[in-house]
């Protein structure tokens, strides 16, 4: 597992107010305006609740040594209910029956189980392998699965649910980007590159609760934060987000110079998985 020396970091960018619709566009379809600010306004909730959620997430796998500072980890969950999710991430350095071996020993799963969740932590990038609120069991398990360098995480169920909810929300705006509004099939795109253009809102109550929150400036638009936090996702999400970005990125040329990747100085290699 490769580790990140230090969160990425964005240089300005310059937008214009408003990029205008893509012209010369025959298929176009009159939208009221109250139903374009209704669906901005949906993809932009949608946007900040992924960027609230990644704001605890890990930049890389590490297992904390003692339940005190696995307690201590970041964490926006309000009621810090006990219990906890173990995580394996998934690499190109272990084989199936390596993982399903491993699986089997450190929890009660038997081989079948085992061998449905290392097909999910291929396919996916990572998986749930136990929920519980035994910590010293946890700890236990991913410790013995670091022994061979696996990459493990431990956290909140709270968070790690969270986790899941926006892996979701990312597939359905790669889905709204493969729809259309009657014969326009440029609108929803349009609307979706808008907001991550836009400044993210933070409406977190929990924002500053313990978060590895990089210094990136108030006004800095959704999609510099995604790109940061690239290194906090794993293989089906960032695979979803690319196929975002590149289809915003034909939109229209002011559209490839407001997105457009020389404006970012930062990597997109993710730390737990190297497919």
């Amino acid at each position: 597992m490769s580790a990140v020396g230090a969160t990425p970091r964005t240089t300005p960018r310059f937008v214009p107010e408003e990029i205008p619709p893509v012209e010369n566009y025959p298929y176009r379809v009159a939208i009221p305006p109250e139903l374009r600010e209704l669906m901005g306004r949906t993809i932009a909730y949608a946007l900040d609740f992924i960027l609230d959620t990644l704001d605890f997430s890990p930049d890389e796998a590490t297992v904390p040594s003692h339940e005190a500072d696995l307690r201590l980890q970041p964490s926006a969950d309000p009621m810090q209910k006990d219990q906890f999710a173990i995580i394996v991430w998934n690499d190109d350095k272990h084989s199936f029956d390596e993982v399903i071996k491993l699986i089997c020993e450190t929890t009660n799963h038997d081989k079948r189980a085992a061998s449905v969740l290392a097909h999910n932590i291929d396919d996916t990038g990572r998986e749930i392998i136990d929920i519980q609120s035994d910590v010293p069991r946890l700890l236990e398990a991913a410790h013995i699965m670091t022994k061979i360098e696996l990459g493990v995480t431990i956290r909140r169920a709270y968070d790690t649910f969270r986790e899941q909810v926006a892996c979701v929300i990312i597939e359905w705006l790669l889905d709204l980007t493969q729809s259309r509004l009657g014969t326009d099939t440029l609108v929803i795109k349009e609307i979706i590159a808008a907001e991550l253009l836009s400044p993210r809102r933070r409406e977190n109550p929990f924002f500053t609760s313990g978060s590895k929150i990089p210094n990136l400036g108030a006004d800095q638009a959704r999609i510099d934060w995604l790109f940061v936090y690239h290194t906090r996702l794993w293989k089906k999400p960032r695979i979803h987000l690319k196929a975002i970005y590149a289809s915003i990125l034909t939109l229209s040329h002011p559209h490839k110079i407001a997105i457009g990747m020389p404006h970012h100085s930062l990597s997109l290699k993710a730390p737990f998985d190297t497919s």
